[in-house]
C-alpha cells in the first residue's frame, strides 16, 4: 500500500522496487544524489558504483538484455549524455530494456540564469533532453514531484513494451525537492498495476500460412537473430528445427540462439560466418528469418548469391511489424513475440507431419552432417596451431573446450570479435553476447560483470582485444570492490588489429594503430585481481582452469600474434562495403 504522502526521491525508489529492478549502476552527481540517498534505505535495490558512466551503461544494457527487466544507469545528466550513450545505442538497436536516470542540474529557481552545468536548453545551456532523445526509444523531462513518480512508471512501460529499448528520464531539481500526495488527483497507483503484461501473440491464420510454406519446402533454413535471445525462445527454436530437421544459421548478434554443437546448428552466417552456414543459406529454397533485421554484414552486403528474394521464398517472424519485409519481401509472416510464434508454429506442424515429410527431414539432417565434415565445421587447421606468439584461433578454441554449456561469454569489438564469432563454438543456447548493434570497443568486461550479477551461479567470461580492454579496464576496480568474480581474457597483440589490417591492405601505411607492449596482468594485480601472463601453449593449458569456478576477479593476459588478419575469416560471399573494411 502506498502511503498518503511520500518524498519524491523515495517515491522514485519505490517505483524501481515495484518494477522488480535489482541494481542501479552509476555515479552520484547533481540532483541524482537525492535518489542515491533514498536508495540507502532500500533493501531491494542495490547500487553498483562504477568509475565511468560508459561502464555503467554497458552493465545496464547487458543486464536488461539477459533478464528482460530494465537495467538502470544513473548519474548527473550531462555526464550520462556524454558517456552513457554507448550502452543506450546498443540497447536501442539490440532491443534491451534500459533506463537512464539523470538530472538537468538546473539549480532551481535560478535556471533562467544559465548556471554551471545546466542542461535545460535555454539561452546559454545545452539541451539535455534532445541529447538523450536522439539515442533512446523515449525521453521524458520531469518538473514536479508527482510527475517524477508517474513518469518513471511510464518510462518502465516504454522500456519493456513492444520492442524493448532504452528510455531516459531527466529530473528537474524541483521534481526531487517536494513530496508526492498520492491520494489527490491525479492518483498514484503501484507500478505493477500499471505495467503492460501482454505478450504479442501470433494470429492463427499467419501461423498456418508459414507452416504451409515450410511443409512445401524441400530445402528450408532458419536464420535466427537477436530476437530469439530477447524473447528467450531458445528451446522453441530447437524444437522447430528438430521437428522438421531444418538447419539453423544465426546472425552475429544471434550467435548461440541455438547451441552450435546441435546437429542442425550451422553457426553464424554472413561476412564472418561458417562456410557451411553460408552454403546452406545460399542453396535454400525457403528462408525463415526469426528476430532479425538482417544487417549488411549478415547478408554480405545483400549479395544475391547468398540471399535472393527472386529465387528464394522468405518467411519472417518479428515482434515489430515494421521489420517484416524490410530488406527482403516476405511471402508469409508472423508479427509476434518469437517464443510465442515458434511454439505456435510447432503446434501447427506436429499433426500435419507425414511419412514423406519425415523422410525429407531425415535427408536434410544427413546432408547437414555431411556438409559439416566437408567444410571442417569448427575444426580448421589453425585451431590446432602450436605457434608462438599464440594464434587467436587456438586460444579461442581452447576457451570453448574448457567452458561448460551454461557459461556466459561476452565479446568485444574489433578483430578479436570476428575471430570469436568464427571460432568460438557455443555449447549452450543463449550463452554468447556481443556489441553488434553499434560494435563499439570496451563492451566485453562490463557486460560480463552484469551477466555475473544476473546469474551468479554461472561462469562469466569476457573475451576482448587489448584495445577494447584498455577503454574500460577501470571496471576491474568495480569488480574488485563488489567481489564480482568475472574472468577477463585479453588477446594482447599490441595493436589495433582491425585498423592495422586495413592499413596493411592499403600499402602498409601504418599510423595510429600500434598500442605498444603492455603487461595487463600486472595492471590487474595492482587493481586487486588475480591474473596470469600467458605466452605459450604450456602457459595456456596451465591457466585455463581459471575460467571455471572463479571466486575473484581474474584476468588472463594472452600474448597473441598480430599476424592474424581479419580477412582470414572473411567469407568469399563478402564484398567490400563503404569504408573499405
Amino acid at each position: 500500500m502506498i502511503p498518503d504522502e511520500i518524498d519524491a526521491p523515495h517515491a522514485v525508489v519505490r517505483v524501481l522496487e515495484e518494477a522488480g529492478i535489482e541494481f542501479v549502476f552509476g555515479m552520484p552527481g547533481g540532483d541524482t544524489g537525492r535518489i542515491f540517498d533514498a536508495l540507502y534505505d532500500s533493501s531491494k535495490v542495490k547500487t553498483v558504483l562504477v568509475r565511468h558512466e560508459q561502464v555503467g551503461s554497458i552493465m545496464a544494457e547487458m543486464y536488461g538484455r539477459l533478464t528482460g527487466r530494465p537495467g538502470v544507469v544513473m548519474g548527473q545528466g550531462i555526464f550520462l549524455a556524454c558517456n552513457a550513450l554507448f550502452g543506450a545505442l546498443e540497447a536501442v538497436k539490440g532491443a534491451s530494456p534500459m533506463l537512464l536516470l539523470g538530472d538537468f542540474t538546473d539549480m532551481a529557481p535560478f535556471m533562467h540564469h544559465a548556471p554551471y552545468q545546466a542542461g535545460t536548453g535555454e539561452h546559454g545551456n545545452y539541451d539535455l533532453r534532445n541529447l538523450f532523445a536522439s539515442a533512446t526509444k523515449y525521453t521524458a523531462a520531469v518538473y514536479e514531484p508527482k510527475q517524477a513518480m508517474q513518469t518513471l512508471q511510464l518510462a518502465i512501460k516504454h522500456a519493456t513494451t513492444g520492442t524493448p529499448g532504452p528510455v531516459a528520464v531527466v529530473f528537474g531539481s524541483r521534481s526531487l525537492a517536494g513530496t508526492v500526495k498520492t491520494r489527490r488527483p491525479p492518483r498514484v497507483y503501484t507500478t505493477d498495476r500499471l505495467l503492460a503484461h501482454g505478450i504479442v501473440r501470433p494470429a492463427a491464420s499467419d501461423v498456418a500460412r508459414v507452416a504451409d510454406r515450410l511443409l512445401a519446402s524441400s530445402s528450408p533454413v532458419v536464420i535466427a537473430g537477436n530476437g530469439v535471445h530477447a524473447s528467450r525462445a531458445w528451446s522453441e527454436l530447437a524444437a522447430l528445427a528438430d521437428l522438421l530437421s531444418i538447419p539453423v544459421a544465426t546472425t552475429a548478434t544471434g550467435k548461440s540462439a541455438m547451441a552450435e554443437i546441435h546437429p542442425l546448428a550451422l553457426g553464424v552466417f554472413g561476412n564472418w560466418g561458417q562456410a557451411v552456414a553460408n552454403e546452406v543459406v545460399s542453396t535454400a529454397d525457403t528462408v525463415l528469418v526469426v528476430g532479425s533485421r538482417l544487417s549488411p554484414t549478415d547478408t554480405c552486403f545483400e549479395n544475391p548469391e547468398l540471399l535472393d528474394a527472386d529465387r528464394q521464398t522468405f518467411l519472417q517472424i518479428d515482434v515489430e511489424p515494421l521489420n517484416i519485409g524490410r530488406h527482403f519481401p516476405a511471402t508469409a509472416a508472423i508479427a509476434a513475440d518469437a517464443r510465442e510464434a515458434l511454439a505456435a508454429l510447432c503446434e501447427e506442424l506436429r499433426p500435419r507431419l507425414t511419412t514423406a515429410t519425415r523422410q525429407g527431414a531425415q535427408r536434410r539432417r544427413d546432408h547437414v552432417a555431411e556438409l559439416k565434415v566437408l567444410h571442417r565445421y569448427f575444426a580448421e587447421p589453425e585451431q590446432r596451431s602450436d605457434d608462438v606468439p599464440l594464434r587467436p584461433e587456438r586460444v579461442i578454441t581452447e576457451i570453448g573446450r574448457t567452458l561448460d554449456e551454461r557459461a556466459l561469454v561476452t565479446m568485444d569489438a574489433g578483430a578479436n570479435r570476428l575471430y570469436m564469432t568464427h571460432y568460438y563454438q557455443s555449447r549452450g543456447a543463449g550463452t554468447v553476447y556481443q556489441p553488434s548493434s553499434i560494435g563499439g570497443m570496451g563492451y566485453a568486461l562490463p557486460a560480463a560483470m552484469a551477466a555475473k550479477l544476473a546469474f551468479p551461479e554461472r561462469d562469466c567470461v569476457a573475451v576482448c582485444g587489448d584495445g577494447g580492454f584498455a577503454m574500460t579496464m577501470n571496471a576491474l576496480l568495480t569488480a574488485v570492490q563488489y567481489r564480482i568474480p568475472v574472468v577477463t581474457v585479453v588477446l594482447n597483440n599490441s595493436v589495433l588489429g582491425w585498423v592495422k589490417d586495413g592499413q596493411r591492405r592499403r600499402g602498409n601505411r601504418f599510423i595510429a594503430s600500434a598500442l605498444g607492449q603492455t603487461d595487463y596482468a600486472k595492471i590487474a594485480r595492482a587493481m586487486g585481481c588475480a591474473s596470469a601472463r600467458i605466452e605459450s601453449i604450456a602457459d595456456l593449458v596451465a591457466e585455463l582452469g581459471r575460467l571455471k569456478g572463479a571466486t575473484e576477479p581474474t584476468l588472463l593476459d594472452v600474448v597473441t600474434t598480430e599476424d592474424a588478419p581479419f580477412w582470414q575469416v572473411q567469407s568469399p560471399f563478402a564484398k567490400e562495403g563503404a569504408g573499405g573494411e
